[in-house]
């Protein structure tokens, strides 16, 4: 009997070694509180090298959608946000015909409200590091400036060239 417990020691062993030098094991560790907190996002609603955030058609305006093609596109609080290539623009917003995409969450249309010409305004589901709520955004376009205003504020943003 102690010749087997020391055979499958030893096997434990060695297939432990065998795993640790394998590039296709991958361990996770569920344990740790820090990990928990990270989000992970499907690959098509990650920041790319280009700071373009929901991969290369976020400006094709999407005209059946629910929030209008005129506020769909890719928009930064400041200059820097459309240009970044170091995947730090966090004033970038890109809006499509369900969804506004933010650098730490994404909110998703769920209810459209009654709209004027200028402006368009929806009850939102967001997503993000860790945490779900919802909050009604409104959106209003003036040129090339667009203005996004919810409970906490209003937040003004320049449509990305």
């Amino acid at each position: 009997m102690k010749r087997i417990a020391t055979s499958a020691a030893a096997l434990a062993l060695a297939l432990a070694a065998c795993q640790q030098n394998d590039p296709n094991n991958i361990t996770i560790d569920e344990g740790n509180s820090a990990n928990a907190q990270i989000e992970t996002l499907p690959p098509d609603e990650t920041v790319t090298d280009e700071g373009n955030l929901g991969g290369d058609n976020a400006d094709a305006p999407d005209a059946n959608a629910a929030i209008p093609a005129k506020f769909q596109g890719r928009w930064g609080m400041v200059p820097a946000d459309c240009t970044s290539t170091r995947g730090d623009a966090k004033g970038l917003i890109a809006v499509d015909g369900t969804t506004i995409k933010f650098y730490e969450a994404t909110a998703t249309l769920k209810e459209p409200r009654p709209s004027t010409a200028e402006g368009f305004s929806g009850l939102f589901s967001f997503t993000g590091e860790g945490q779900n709520w919802e909050k009604v955004q409104t959106l209003t376009l003036s040129g090339d400036t667009l203005k996004r205003a919810e409970d906490s504020g209003t937040f003004t943003y320049k449509r990305c060239a």
